[in-house]
């Protein structure tokens, strides 16, 4: 399991339905002693923000494998303002997995850590040889 869940990371979340695609953004965590901080950038895809650029701050904690924080946007963004993210660090440290909650509305997301895109699109090409 990685050290800790310091850096780049790459993400997206999705909706509860189909009306809307998965939603990218780029998360830079920075954790220390369990507790984790950071920003999130993402494109607005709901609400008066459509297509503008979204700022977020989170703060939350790690223990062991299991990873929380709350997003907390810098401007109102559709029918909320902040988002609970509850997931699982993968054995390698490269990937978190799990659920986002808000306002009654949750769903799916994956973030992967920017050095370990690299391993995943190797594995990837190896699994295709």
């Amino acid at each position: 399991m990685a050290e800790n869940l310091t850096g780049l990371w790459h993400g997206q979340y999705s909706y509860p339905s189909a009306t809307h695609a998965p939603v990218p953004f780029t998360a830079n965590l920075i954790e220390a002693e369990g507790a984790i901080g950071g920003s999130i950038t993402e494109r607005a895809v709901v609400g008066k923000a459509v297509s503008r650029t979204l700022y977020a701050t989170i703060a939350g904690r790690r223990s062991g494998g299991a990873v929380s924080f709350m997003k907390q946007y810098e401007a109102q963004c559709g029918p909320y303002t902040s988002v609970a993210y509850y997931g699982a660090l993968s054995g390698d440290g490269l990937e978190i997995d799990g659920e986002w909650i808000a306002s009654g509305w949750s769903g799916r997301f994956l973030m992967i850590r920017a050095s370990g895109l690299k391993s995943i699109a190797r594995k990837t090409i190896e699994a295709k040889v």
